[in-house]
This record gives C-alpha cells, structure tokens and sequence, in this order.
C-alpha cells in the first residue's frame, strides 16, 4: 500500500544492489512489499528506467559527502579498496544519518572493526582513521548544546 510503495522507492534509491535484483526478478517487490497492482507496475517502471541509476549515484554521492568532508585522509588512505567497503559500510548501515558528524563517526566505527577483524591490513589507514577519528569526536562535543543528549 501507499507506506510500502513510498518504502521500496526509498529503498531502490538507496540500493542499486535490490535494483538490479527487482530488474532480473520483479517477484521481490512482492516479497519485500505490499503493493497494489498500479503501484507495482510503477515501481516497476521506475526501477527499469535509465533515470534510476542517476537516482542511485545522486543518494550515494549525498552519503558520501559527510566522509569526504570529514574523513578524507582515511578515504584516501583506502585507496581503490574504498569504493568496495564504501558498498559494503552502506549495506550494512543503508540509510545515513543527516547529522554529518554521527555519520562519519558511525563509518570509523565500522572501519575500526574491519581494522580489527583483520580484513583491513594497511597501517596507512589504520593512523589516518585513528587520527580522524579524534578529530570527529572533537568536532562533535564542541557541537553539543545544553539542549542536546550527550552521546
């Protein structure tokens, strides 16, 4: 219904990954979604235009900007590793935070793991996140007001 519908545009926005599925098997949407016959033929024909994938690129770039802003010497430090862990950090955590800070303190995090898992070796990155990641947590505690919830 309306929710679902509003929900899988949002999601396929989000998701060139469930794009690509919904493309090769239009029964996804039925599994994910509740939706009304007109509402699945749009959704659809949304995800089949060549439009969609400008869509995608436009949500990813957007959730890309508060780690290029913050955390540049990290994503540099990654190298051509960056847009494969970029991928990954978005599906494990598909939708951003608008607060550019909780954002990228919420990717150092997951690099962190990554670093400790042994999956990331480099010692490049492993300083430039250590570093960056001081610099986030700074950024944000002068950012909190009386008003707001400490962490």
């Amino acid at each position: 219904m309306l929710i679902d519908f509003q929900q899988a545009l949002a999601d396929l926005t989000a998701s060139p990954e469930l794009c690509n599925a919904v493309r090769a098997n239009a029964t996804v949407l039925q599994a994910r979604y509740v939706l009304t016959e007109r509402e699945l033929r749009r959704v659809l024909s949304i995800v089949r235009h060549p439009g969609m994938a400008c869509a995608c690129t436009v949500y990813r770039m957007n959730r890309l900007a508060p780690l290029a802003l913050n955390l540049r010497a990290t994503l540099h430090s990654l190298g051509p590793e960056a847009r494969s862990l970029l991928s990954e950090y978005w599906r494990d955590h598909p939708h951003g935070h608008a607060h550019f800070l909780l954002e990228s303190d919420r990717f150092c995090c997951w690099l962190r793991m990554r670093i400790d898992l042994g999956e990331i070796t480099s010692p490049a990155v492993s300083a430039a996140l250590q570093r960056e990641t001081v610099l986030v947590h700074e950024a944000l505690e002068a950012s909190y007001t009386e008003l707001s919830p400490m962490h």
